[in-house]
C-alpha cells in the first residue's frame, strides 16, 4: 500500500485521563475502533476480512490486534534499518561474526 493511499483514523487521546478511561472500558475501545474504521485503511481492511470470514467480535478483535502488531513490527524493523544506515544518527550495531 502506498503512503499516499493510507488513511490514519485511530488517534490516541492526548490527555492521560482520557487514555486511562478508554483503556478501562472495553466498550469504549471497541467504539473507538469502530469509529476509526472510517479513516483507517488498516481497521477497514481487517473488519472487511473478518466479516467475510464470518468471525465473531472476539475473533475480529484478535485479527485486528494481530495485523496491527505485525505491521508495527515491520515499521520498527524498517526504522531500525534506516537508523543503522544513517551515519549521522550515531546508531551503530555490531553484527555477530557469523553474520559478516
Amino acid at each position: 500500500m502506498a503512503i499516499d493511499h493510507a488513511r490514519m483514523g485511530l488517534k490516541r487521546p492526548e490527555s492521560l485521563d482520557k487514555q486511562l478511561a478508554i483503556q478501562e472500558d472495553i466498550r469504549a475501545m471497541r467504539k473507538a475502533i469502530t469509529f476509526g474504521q472510517r479513516d483507517s485503511s488498516l481497521i477497514n481492511q481487517c473488519l472487511r476480512v473478518a466479516e467475510h470470514a464470518g468471525l465473531n467480535s472476539e475473533e475480529t478483535m484478535v485479527l485486528l490486534a494481530y495485523e496491527s502488531l505485525c505491521m508495527l513490527e515491520e515499521v520498527y524493523a524498517r526504522e531500525l534499518e534506516r537508523a543503522m544506515l544513517d551515519i549521522r544518527s550515531g546508531f551503530f550495531v555490531k553484527k555477530p561474526p557469523d553474520q559478516l
